[in-house]
C-alpha cells in the first residue's frame, strides 16, 4: 500500500511539478520588470492596436479585433504589479500602477477620439459583448492570468501569452468604453470599464498566487501588522470586484432561463392554424413578448385564454404584446372559391354563379398580379436599402372615428439592424415614390427613428 501511494505522488509530481522547467527567479522577475513601462515604441504600438481594435468593433471584425489584441502590450503593467505586490516591490508596484494609469488614459482618449470621428454609429455584436461583464468573465482573467504567469516564468518562451491576450480581451474593453463616452452612452462606459478592471484585478492575483508559490526572493520583508493590511487590502479588492460579477452572472443565468421558458410558451401556446407568427422578440429585462401576425385575426378571447397558461412556464408578471397584420388577399380568394366550389359541386351552375365565379378568377389573376409586383417591389427595397429582410404589402380598410373609413396600403418592414435617420427618410420618401401615392401606413421593425 504505502509502494502504490508513493508511486502515485511521485506521478502526480512529475507530471504537475512546475519547478522542473522554471526559469530563475531573477530571470523572470527582470522580464516581468521589462514590459511595465509605457513610453516610447509600447506607446506607439498601443495607440496602433486600440485604433485597429476600435475599428474592428466599429465593423463588428473578430479577426480583426483578435489582430489588436496580439498587439496590444497592455498585459505587461498589470502583471507587474501582481509580481511586486507578491514580492514586496513596493516601487516596482507604483511604477506598474503609473505606467498602468498612463495606459488607460491613453486608450480611452484614442478609442473616445476614432468613434467620435467614425460615421459608424451604430453598436456592433462585438461592442456590446462588452458592456455586461459577469462572473464568468471573472474565471476567463483568473485562468488566464495563471496560464500567462506560468508560460512567463518558463526557461524557454511559449505563444501562451498571446493567448492570454486575446482570452482575456485586456483592449476591446477600453475601446468600449471610449465608444461609451464618444456617443453619451455611460452604461456602455461602466460595463466596459468593469470589465478591465475584472481582468487587472484577478491577473495580477493569479500572479501573486504563482509567485508566491514559486517562492520567489522578497525585495523587503515586512512585519506581520504590515502583512495582514496588505493581505486584507487584496482581499477587499478582490471581494468588491467579484460581488457585482456574481449577481450579474445571476442575472444572465435567469435571463437564459426566461428566454427558453419564453420559447417553450410561443412554440406550444402561441402558434395559431390561420395566423402565421412573422415575427417574435423576447425581453427578459422588461418581461415582454412581441409577436407579429399575418393572416386571419385571432380572437382577442382565445389569446387570453392562451395567456393563463403562463405560469405553467414560469412567466407570471409577463407582458405579451400582439400586432396582427390582417389576411391577405391570396387567403381571402382561396376560401371564397373553395366554399363556392363545395356549395355547387352537384348542381348545376347558374348564370349568376358563373359570373361569380369568373369575377373570382379575375381577383386571383390580379392577385398574381398584385405578387409579382410585391416581389419586385422586395427586391427593389433591398437594392436601396440592404437592412431590409422582409417585406409585406396588403390592401387595408382602416375604421376611423364618426363611422368613417378610409383605404389605405399598409406596408411592413423587417430589417436586420435599426436604420440611422438619413436611411429612415430616403426609403420613406422611395415608398411613397414607389406606391404612387401618399395614402399608405409604414409599420417597422425596429421602428424607424
Amino acid at each position: 500500500m504505502n509502494k502504490a501511494t508513493r508511486f502515485v505522488k511521485w506521478f502526480l509530481w512529475d507530471r504537475f511539478n512546475l519547478h522542473g522547467d522554471a526559469a530563475s527567479p531573477d530571470e523572470s522577475i527582470e522580464s516581468f520588470k521589462r514590459n511595465v513601462d509605457f513610453k516610447g515604441t509600447n506607446l506607439w504600438i498601443l495607440i496602433f492596436a486600440i485604433f485597429i481594435a476600435s475599428i474592428g468593433l466599429n465593423v463588428n471584425s473578430t479577426a480583426v479585433i483578435i489582430g489588436a489584441m496580439l498587439i496590444s502590450p497592455l498585459m505587461g503593467p498589470i502583471m507587474g504589479f501582481g509580481l511586486g505586490i507578491s514580492i514586496n516591490d513596493f516601487q516596482l508596484v507604483k511604477r506598474a500602477l503609473r505606467n498602468l494609469a498612463v495606459a488607460v488614459f491613453i486608450s480611452i482618449c484614442t478609442s473616445t477620439l476614432y468613434f467620435w470621428l467614425s460615421p459608424l454609429s451604430d453598436a456592433q455584436s462585438e461592442l456590446l459583448a462588452r458592456t455586461s461583464p459577469n462572473l464568468y468573465d471573472v474565471l476567463i482573467a483568473f485562468f488566464g492570468g495563471l496560464a500567462g504567469v506560468v508560460a512567463g516564468t518558463r526557461k524557454e518562451k511559449s505563444n501562451v501569452i498571446p493567448g492570454v491576450a486575446i482570452a482575456t480581451a485586456l483592449m476591446p474593453p477600453l475601446c468600449t468604453a471610449g465608444y461609451g463616452i464618444a456617443s453619451g452612452q455611460w452604461s456602455y462606459f461602466l460595463g466596459a470599464f468593469y470589465l478591465f478592471i475584472i481582468n487587472s484585478v484577478f491577473i495580477s492575483l493569479s500572479v501573486l498566487l504563482i509567485v508566491r508559490f514559486l517562492k520567489f526572493p522578497r525585495v523587503s520583508y515586512i512585519n506581520d501588522k504590515e502583512r495582514i493590511r496588505v493581505r486584507n487590502y487584496i482581499w477587499i479588492v478582490t471581494m468588491l470586484t467579484l460581488l457585482p460579477s456574481i449577481y450579474f452572472a445571476y442575472r444572465q443565468v435567469q435571463k437564459n432561463i426566461y428566454q427558453k421558458n419564453a420559447q417553450r410558451f410561443i412554440d406550444t401556446e402561441m402558434q395559431f392554424n390561420e395566423a402565421t407568427l412573422l415575427r417574435q422578440k423576447i425581453d427578459p429585462n422588461q418581461r415582454t413578448l412581441e409577436l407579429v401576425y399575418v393572416g386571419i385575426i385571432v380572437p382577442d378571447s382565445l389569446i387570453e385564454v392562451r395567456k393563463l397558461n403562463l405560469p405553467k412556464y414560469e412567466l407570471v408578471g409577463t407582458n405579451i404584446r400582439i400586432r396582427q397584420i390582417g389576411i391577405t388577399d391570396s387567403g381571402r380568394i382561396a376560401q371564397l372559391k373553395a366554399s363556392l366550389t363545395k356549395e355547387e359541386q352537384g348542381t348545376e351552375l347558374t348564370k349568376a354563379n358563373a359570373e361569380r365565379i369568373q369575377e373570382l378568377e379575375n381577383q386571383v389573376k390580379l392577385y398574381q398580379e398584385t405578387e409579382l409586383d410585391r416581389r419586385n417591389m422586395f427586391l427593389e427595397a433591398q437594392a436601396i436599402q440592404p437592412k431590409i429582410t422582409s417585406l409585406a404589402l396588403e390592401n387595408t380598410i382602416f375604421e376611423r372615428a364618426e363611422n368613417k373609413s378610409d383605404t389605405l396600403q399598409l406596408v411592413y418592414l423587417e430589417f436586420s439592424r435599426k436604420l440611422s435617420a438619413p436611411e429612415a427618410k430616403q426609403l420613406q420618401t422611395w415608398v411613397e415614390a414607389r406606391l404612387k401615392t401618399n395614402k399608405f401606413k409604414l409599420i417597422t421593425e425596429p421602428d424607424l427613428p
